[in-house]
């Protein structure tokens, strides 16, 4: 071969290299979420249900913040995990009105919502009004009214997000687990419940697209967890003893809850495809959970089925008397407490998780391993090959 000519494909081949190094970088640069913008249930609430029907009272809150903070746990949820990852402030709910600031986004999640809007009342059902429709009229009207009173300026003017901040923001999604109980509560079949997910999951598909027609390009959607696991459905809807699993959590409503994430996975990769322009990552919580519940004594939890906040029962629950409320011993009004030490223990007060289980779950999904595709949380705004 000629010296010239070996020289040129030298050449060739290390600008191949260099450009394929360069291209590899930025594929692999991590994401600079201005904002964080959070819709679900009260697996992510963080003061939005409190706001508007009366604070969730001690002893919630106490591990981390010392005092009820508007979570239904002994500290931070998985959101705040998030919000901190990604160099946040704690979101804000929209309907908490003192003290808030949404310069880095918002959180419309309410404990009790749904996906699909309720036929009933908070006080009939026990599940919230503000469903996901309504948190995405919630953020419409947010995206409108903020830039109006950040253009006005003056004190409230800079605790809003830029108009840029929309397009740019991680949006985050944890809702679904009580469109499935809303069902069982209502005293369906579960042929019944799981014939309603399709229209439960075109409704959510709705609002993620209403979220991409205003800009919003990066999703990081959580599928449901093991309701068949947790006290509040264990305690509430008989099964027989053929239908508890070898670790004691009710198999039907978690083959629902399994029915439920497979068809969001489907609606999920439909809307890569509709959706040119979005990030979207799938994460598997569900595999997650059950994970720490059914090998709790291994990750240095135990007793994964009793409610540390509780009283009574098989699961320390009782739906008359939550954490917090009173009951009366030997003639005595006794407030029901937390237990000894929470951060031994999975689940809160018979329906969320604690705050070390909500950090271990956590630290299991920022890398990706999780998730569909394997993009770590801090790379949520790259899109991927549609397969």
């Amino acid at each position: 071969m000629e010296p010239r000519l070996k020289m040129l494909l030298s050449l060739i081949a290390f600008a191949l290299v260099f450009v394929g190094a360069d291209r590899w970088k930025v594929s692999a640069a991590t994401c600079e979420f201005p904002a964080v913008f959070n819709f679900g249930d009260s697996n992510s609430d963080t003061g939005g249900l409190s706001a508007a029907f009366g604070q969730a009272g001690p002893p919630a809150g106490e591990t981390y913040f010392g005092a009820p903070a508007g979570r239904y746990s002994d500290g931070r949820l998985i959101i705040d995990f998030i919000a901190e990852a990604v160099g946040l402030p704690y979101l804000s709910a929209f309907l908490d009105a003192l003290g808030s600031n949404f310069t880095h986004g918002a959180n419309f999640a309410t404990a009790g919502s749904t996906i699909r809007p309720p036929n009933a009342t908070l006080s009939q059902s026990g599940f919230s009004p503000i469903s996901l429709n309504v948190q995405w009229n919630e953020f419409h009207d947010f995206i409108r009214r903020s830039q109006i009173i950040r253009n006005r300026g003056g004190f409230f003017g800079p605790l809003m997000p830029k108009e840029e901040d929309f397009s740019n923001a991680l949006y985050t999604f944890d809702i679904g687990q009580n469109d499935l109980t809303y069902g069982y509560f209502s005293n369906m079949s579960t042929d019944e419940v799981r014939a309603y997910v399709p229209d439960v999951l075109d409704q959510f598909k709705t609002v993620i697209k209403n979220i991409y027609d205003q800009g919003g390009r990066s999703f990081w959607i959580h599928n449901t967890g093991p309701v068949g696991c947790l006290p509040y459905v264990m305690d509430r809807l008989l099964i027989t003893a053929g239908q508890v699993d070898e670790y004691g959590c009710a198999d039907p409503f978690n083959q629902v809850a399994k029915y439920f994430n497979s068809k969001l996975k489907i609606t999920v990769h439909q809307l890569r495809q509709e959706l040119p322009e979005a990030a979207i990552t799938y994460v598997d919580l569900y595999r997650l959970k059950y994970t720490l519940i059914t090998k709790a004594n291994k990750f240095g939890f135990v007793q994964p089925l009793k409610a540390c906040c509780g009283h009574g029962g098989k699961y320390n629950y009782n739906i008359h008397v939550g954490c917090g409320g009173t009951v009366r011993v030997d003639g005595k009004e006794v407030v029901v407490g937390s237990c000894k030490d929470p951060s031994v223990k999975i689940n809160w007060d018979g329906v969320h998780f604690t705050e070390a289980a909500n950090k271990w779950i956590f630290d299991k999904i920022m890398g990706g391993a999780f998730s569909d595709p394997l993009v770590p949380l801090k790379m949520a705004c790259q899109r991927h090959p549609i397969h």
